[in-house]
């Protein structure tokens, strides 16, 4: 594994954290191709996070949600969603932030996940996660102990898509990476997802693996995210957690035909 100063990499998410806030009272949405938002401040951020990351690590690749794609053969690549939440930014809503993913060979290897309004930095490298300079990990507590105040982070078309019948409670939050970095902590007992590409993933995955967690397919397979390193959306449902907590989870979770 390469050497990556973590510091260096919280001050370029704070500093592109400034941007956003900037634009946060007055964010203004266009629709993409795909109909997605995106706003000035998650195109402003990923041009930022592109010359940082070029000007520091130039060997390497880089994907990030507005187009940028390049040297995606490299080693490494590294995965930027600048605004994960664009909606909820534009909503006026707390729950966004800066996600910046390194893929060695194209799995999570170090990741980190800023929140400017809640000033939380979520960060793994080595095995090891934190949020600030406090390890965290994630719920392994047994299904027989699941209680009512547990909660499962679910997509915002969950009533579309899902049927769900866990004993606690269910919170849309907006952002895929604050979903799996909730997890990661042990706040929430897990989370689902039902559309997910690479900057979605990256850099929470890569969290949620050093506090103890996996990712895996609604079916019960391990995430793969290798096949998504083209840029391509999953559009298979999702589950986050302790291993014993997404194998449980699965039962209580059922797609939509």
């Amino acid at each position: 594994m390469i050497d990556i100063d973590i510091e260096e990499l919280c001050a370029w998410a704070r500093e592109s954290g400034d941007i956003a806030l900037r634009l946060f009272s007055h964010a203004r949405a266009r629709r993409k191709a795909d109909n997605s938002p995106v706003t000035e401040a998650d195109v402003a951020i990923e041009r930022l996070l592109v010359e940082r990351i070029t000007a520091r690590y130039p060997d390497h690749g880089i994907i990030g949600e507005e187009q940028t794609q390049f040297d995606m053969t490299k080693e490494y690549v590294w995965a930027l969603d600048p605004i994960d939440g664009t909606a909820s930014f534009v909503a006026g809503l707390p729950v966004w932030g800066i996600s910046i993913g390194l893929l060695h060979r194209g799995i999570p290897s170090m990741g980190l996940f800023y929140m400017p309004l809640t000033n939380d930095c979520y960060w793994a490298i080595e095995d090891r996660a934190f949020l600030g300079h406090q390890p965290i990990c994630v719920d392994t507590k047994p299904e027989q102990e699941w209680h009512s105040e547990d909660w499962l982070a679910i997509p915002s078309d969950a009533h579309r898509r899902l049927e769900i019948d866990f004993i606690g409670k269910t919170r849309s939050l907006g952002s895929a990476a604050a979903a799996i970095c909730y997890v990661a902590r042990g706040s929430a007992l897990g989370a689902v997802l039902t559309y997910a590409t690479i900057w979605d993933l990256a850099g929470g995955l890569a969290i949620l693996k050093a506090a103890g967690g996996v990712g895996v397919t609604l079916a019960g397979q391990p995430l793969d995210p290798r096949p998504l390193i083209d840029g391509r959306a999953l559009r298979e449902p999702l589950l986050f957690g302790a291993p014993g907590t997404v194998d449980s989870l699965r039962r209580h979770i059922r797609a939509r035909c």
